[in-house]
C-alpha cells in the first residue's frame, strides 16, 4: 500500500488492518473514546508545588539535579513529528523563531538550550529528536546547516514516526480512492499520534542505546514549547518523586482561560492525564485546575515494556484535489496515556515553563519571552 516515497516508513499492515476492522464494527468512535465516569478531582498528596518551593528547597533539588546530570543519568527527547500542516505547510522545527534570524529555528533554540544545560550541568545529555515522514527531510537537511546547535556529536541521535494510511469514515484507505495518485503523500498518510514515540523509541534500539549509556531518565517536550528547558530544579524533583514510587513526572500549570487540550485528574486514585475528548458529557475541561503541558519526565525503565494505549479515530477535514473538503478519519494513541499504566506524579511549574506555539501570530505575541528564552540559551540574536 505504501508508494515509493515512502518504502522507508515503517507501516504495521496487520495493526492497520484490525483498526479498520474495529471502525467498521463500530467500535472505534467519539463516543466509545470517553471515559464512563468523569474523573475525580486531583488529590493534593499527587501534586508537588514547584512553584512554591523555599529557596532551600530549590537549592538541594537543584543540585540533585545536576549530578544526574554529571553521572550522564539524563537525556531529552525532541516531538519534532506531526504532519506539518501548520505555519503555511511549513515543517515548524525549521521555522525561525525571531524575525530576521533565519537561523533561530525552533530546533535551533530547542538544542542550544539542551546543550546549555549539558555544560551548565557539567555532564553529556543525549539528544534525541523524533521526527515523521512529513518532517524528517526538511528537518535534517536544516540539522545539518545549523550543525545540530553545537550539539556534540555522540550527543546526537534520532528516529522516525510510524505511519498509517488516513481512511473515509466507513473505513476505505485513502491510497485505495481512484485519483489517490495524483495527491501528495501528506495527505493520504498520517503519523499516529505522539503515543507511536514510546513504540518507535523502543523498536528503533534508541532505548537500548541511552540505557546502554547509563541514561536512567528522559525528558520529552514537543519542539514548539521553548519554555520546556531542562531545569536541574525540575528534574530535582522528578528524581524525588521517582524516590517516592513514581516512574512519570507530568509537567502541568494552573489552567486559564483558552487552554485547550488535557488535565490532571484522578482516575481510580491515580492521577492520569485525560484529553479533552475523553471526558464525559457534560463534563468540561474548566472543572480541572491544571493543564497538562505535555512535558513529561520518565525513567527508562518504565518504556521498556509495551504498555496497551488506546487507539482513537481522530476526524479530519481535509482538501481532496479539485473536490469539496473531505472529512477523514486517521488513527491515532496519546503519549499521556503512559499515565494509566504507570505511577504517575504532577509537578505544578512556573507558567514560563509552558510557552506553546502554534501558529504564526503567537510567534509575534510571545516575542519578548523568546528573546529571553533565546539569551538563556547562550545565542545572541
Amino acid at each position: 500500500m505504501l508508494p515509493p516515497t515512502l518504502a522507508h516508513a515503517v507501516f504495521d499492515a496487520d495493526l492497520f488492518a484490525s483498526l479498520r476492522q474495529a471502525l467498521q464494527r463500530g467500535e472505534l468512535s467519539p463516543e466509545r473514546s470517553r471515559l464512563k465516569v468523569a474523573p475525580a478531582q486531583l488529590e493534593p498528596g499527587a501534586l508537588t508545588r514547584v512553584t512554591e518551593l523555599t529557596p532551600e528547597a530549590r537549592v538541594r533539588l537543584g543540585v540533585r539535579g545536576r549530578h544526574a546530570i554529571v553521572a550522564g543519568e539524563v537525556a531529552a527527547l525532541v516531538l519534532n513529528g506531526g504532519m506539518a500542516t501548520r505555519f503555511g505547510g511549513a515543517v515548524k522545527g525549521v521555522v525561525p523563531v525571531l524575525p530576521d534570524h533565519e537561523q533561530m529555528s525552533f530546533l535551533a533554540v530547542k538544542l542550544a538550550g539542551l546543550r546549555h544545560a549539558a555544560i551548565d550541568g557539567g555532564g553529556p545529555v543525549p539528544i534525541v529528536l523524533m521526527h515523521s515522514f512529513a518532517t524528517a527531510a526538511a528537518s535534517r537537511e536544516h540539522l545539518e546547516n545549523i550543525d545540530w546547535s553545537d550539539v556534540p556529536e555522540r550527543d546526537r541521535s534520532s528516529f522516525e514516526q510510524s505511519l498509517l494510511p488516513r481512511v473515509l469514515p466507513d473505513g476505505t484507505p485513502l491510497p485505495e480512492l481512484p485519483d489517490a495518485g495524483q495527491l501528495p503523500d501528506t495527505t493520504l498518510f498520517s503519523a499516529p499520534g505522539h503515543g507511536d514515540t514510546l513504540t518507535r523509541l523502543r523498536d528503533s534500539g534508541t532505548l537500548e542505546q541511552l540505557m546502554q549509556r547509563g541514561v536512567r531518565h528522559l525528558m520529552i517536550s514537543n519542539v514548539d514549547n521553548l519554555g520546556a528547558t531542562l531545569d536541574p530544579v525540575i528534574l530535582g524533583a522528578h528524581l524525588e518523586a521517582v524516590e517516592r514510587g513514581a516512574a512519570l513526572s507530568v509537567e502541568v500549570v494552573e489552567r486559564e482561560p483558552g487552554d485547550a487540550g488535557g488535565c490532571v485528574a484522578d482516575v481510580g486514585g491515580r492521577p492520569q492525564i485525560i484529553e479533552a475528548f475523553r471526558l464525559p458529557p457534560r463534563v468540561e475541561l474548566v472543572d480541572y485546575p491544571y493543564f497538562n503541558t505535555n512535558t513529561l519526565w520518565t525513567t527508562t525503565q518504565a518504556l521498556q515494556a509495551p504498555h496497551p494505549l488506546t487507539w482513537f479515530p481522530v476526524r479530519k477535514t481535509i482538501e481532496w484535489g479539485d473536490r469539496a473538503a473531505l472529512e477523514v478519519i486517521q488513527f491515532e494513541t496519546l503519549i499521556g496515556q503512559l499515565s494509566e499504566f504507570v505511577p504517575t506524579r504532577c509537578l505544578l511549574v512556573d507558567r514560563a515553563r509552558f510557552l506553546p506555539i502554534k501558529t504564526r501570530e503567537d510567534l509575534v505575541d510571545a516575542e519578548p519571552q523568546i528573546r529571553a528564552i533565546v539569551r538563556a540559551a547562550g545565542l545572541h540574536p
